[in-house]
């Protein structure tokens, strides 16, 4: 068992098309999902196999809270079906990576634990919190399905449960000739017509897919890069947006689930991912709370999304850490992103990028 996630994956083929995600549900703030999917998934195998002294703890608790920043449409799909299989009520707050920190951070030292589990997709949050005695040990004897988890994708408080390739995003209509390299990005025709976060103001997630290529490529390729006179957009959601109406013709780094975003709603828009150069994206481990109030509930939560029906609807368009059935494989050259090489060269990639 590791401390970090830092491993290379071994090429398994292409990303291939996957199934776009339910239609958009509406709903801000602290939902409480309901059970819409009754009996769709029926009585799973992981359901049949966890133990029977959990669920009846679990259920005796009936509720727990969930803090992620995962695309809601997904968290509510997930929340019926484990309320379809178990009667647990999950509610859920949705933030951003930096207001998971502030708010978790502002109501641990309150001695207040609010949320029972914590989807993040950095994993150096979830270790800081570590580090502060906020999270538990996440023990594989009380885990459905967390021994056998891929070792690489676990540690002592937490598992990977999904991984979100980053990519370049293209408009296809003003593309006639898709990027195959990383390195086609210093094409004259994307100069002025690329779009990325300005990265004066994101989080560290951001820095993970710039890190490897300062790590692969050297310095030099990021100035290169730097002179393309990219667009800044406010964040991803609204830097894809750019790309599918036609105001950027490429968005980069662009995550899987950003690209899908349009891509389902039928925008001309491409993800692409170099087939035979290194590529990076954003890991999503899951974590208990030490002070958790719904403690079964919350361990049987996690070890439901780590059974095949909770990984097949956390990864209908990312990638299973297990290669679950039914999910997409990993990228060829796939390299789990170095968050510490990326935290440490943050202000490097921003001065290279021309942004400082």
């Amino acid at each position: 068992m590791t401390d970090r996630y830092r491993h290379t994956i071994p090429a398994t083929g292409p990303l291939s098309a996957t199934m776009g995600r339910r239609a958009l549900l509406k709903g801000t703030g602290l939902a409480v999902a309901g059970s819409m999917v009754g009996g769709l998934f029926g009585r799973s195998a992981f359901a049949q196999g966890a133990d029977e002294a959990l669920v009846a703890a679990a259920k005796a608790e009936g509720r727990l809270v969930l803090y992620t920043g995962s695309a809601e449409p997904l968290i509510i799909s997930l929340a019926e079906a484990f309320k379809a299989e178990y009667g647990i009520q999950l509610e859920y707050q949705r933030l951003n990576s930096s207001d998971v920190a502030s708010r978790y951070t502002a109501e641990a030292e309150a001695g207040k634990t609010i949320a029972d589990v914590v989807m993040a997709g950095d994993p150096l949050l979830l270790e800081a919190f570590r580090a502060k005695g906020w999270l538990a040990d996440l023990d594989p004897a009380l885990v459905p399905g967390l021994a056998d988890w891929p070792e690489q994708f676990r540690n002592d408080f937490s598992a990977v449960i999904s991984i979100n390739p980053q990519t370049m995003a293209v408009n296809t209509q003003l593309v006639a000739e898709p990027p195959t390299s990383w390195s086609d990005m210093l094409r004259p025709e994307f100069k002025g017509r690329m779009i990325t976060q300005d990265l004066r103001s994101v989080g560290l997630v951001a820095f993970g897919a710039y890190d490897l290529l300062l790590r692969e490529y050297g310095e030099d390729f990021l100035r290169d890069l730097g002179k393309q006179d990219f667009q800044l957009g406010s964040g991803g959601p609204a830097s894809i947006q750019q790309v599918a109406a036609g105001a950027a013709s490429l968005f980069f780094p662009c995550s899987t689930t950003q690209a899908y975003s349009m891509i389902d709603q039928g925008a001309p828009v491409a993800a692409v991912i170099p087939e035979n150069e290194p590529c990076t994206g954003v890991l999503t481990p899951v974590a208990v709370s030490q002070n958790a109030q719904n403690p079964n509930a919350a361990r049987l939560f996690s070890g439901f999304l780590l059974s095949q029906t909770g990984q097949v609807l956390l990864n209908a368009q990312t990638i299973s850490p297990n290669s679950s059935p039914g999910t997409a494989p990993l990228p060829p050259h796939f390299v789990e992103p170095d968050m510490e090489s990326a935290e440490e060269n943050q202000q490097k990639i921003i001065e290279l990028m021309g942004l400082a």
